[in-house]
């Protein structure tokens, strides 16, 4: 019998990222805690920011359509304005009971994730040999790594919900943002309510405004601004870092000098 003398791998065992069409997804270490209350403030949320997008888009919709099922919005908002009679009648227990399974579960998994993940980068970034992508492409489009500008991203998420994630090539994240972000503003009538203030008709927002819906509106609206800055700033680390490994892979410890 041969002894097995050596053995060849071809890829490092863990990846740091992987650069595909619909997105560049990678692992990175974050603090779990604001992975934790992002999904606090809507289930889903935290698996989008981990790179887990069919999870979220699964939590997401499951919250939503639960949350409206149960007015749990609505009842909040009465609380909120401390009628609590109010509050008790609009509540419906049967789906609350369903929403809750949804919304602990959903904080649990996010955290679960974001520690399990830390712990794959920490053990990545140990590694002697490395791997990252730089692009792809195919019949349906290009996507690589670049230099993004946060400052682009803040603006773009400010004007409507998942447009910088598209701009980003985060299509599966941005698809579930920006249509989420269209049916929350059509039910809760923003765009009925941005006329009335532009031509001063004030008086005729609260006969129009659906509260149930609009307190979706905050989460989706927030996490889209934060989740678009992070992740431009985290493209640019990324696309360093490879640029470092290449350099390092093809001169090796040869001093390069750049001269104007």
């Amino acid at each position: 019998m041969e002894r097995l003398t050596s053995v060849r791998i071809e890829k490092p065992r863990r990846v740091k990222g992987v650069v595909g069409i619909l997105d560049i997804n990678y692992v990175k270490r974050r603090p779990p805690w604001i992975v934790a209350w992002w999904s606090a403030a809507l289930p889903g949320l935290g698996h989008i920011h981990s790179g887990h997008y069919l999870k979220g888009l699964i939590l997401m919709s499951g919250e939503i359509l639960l949350n409206n099922f149960s007015n749990l919005n609505l009842s909040i908002f009465y609380t909120m304005i401390l009628n609590f009679e109010k509050a008790r009648d609009v509540i419906n227990y049967n789906w609350l009971i369903l929403y809750c399974g949804i919304f602990v579960f959903a904080i649990w998994d996010s955290y679960r994730i974001c520690i399990e993940t830390n712990k794959y980068s920490l053990i990545e970034e140990s590694l002697h040999s490395r791997e990252l992508d730089f692009s792809t492409m195919n019949t349906l489009g290009v996507n690589f790594l670049d230099k993004r500008n946060p400052h682009m991203a803040l603006m773009w998420s400010f004007v409507f919900s998942g447009l910088y994630h598209i701009c980003n090539n985060k299509l599966l994240s941005g698809l579930t943002l920006l249509s989420w972000n269209m049916v929350v503003a059509y039910y809760t009538k923003i765009p009925e309510m941005l006329r009335f203030t532009l031509t001063g008709q004030f008086e005729r927002i609260s006969a129009v405004i659906d509260i149930q819906w609009l307190l979706f509106f905050p989460s989706i609206f927030m996490f889209s601004i934060y989740d678009a800055y992070t992740h431009a700033i985290y493209y640019n680390q990324l696309y360093e870092e490879e640029q470092i490994l290449h350099f390092n892979k093809r001169f090796g410890n040869n001093k390069l000098d750049i001269k104007n």
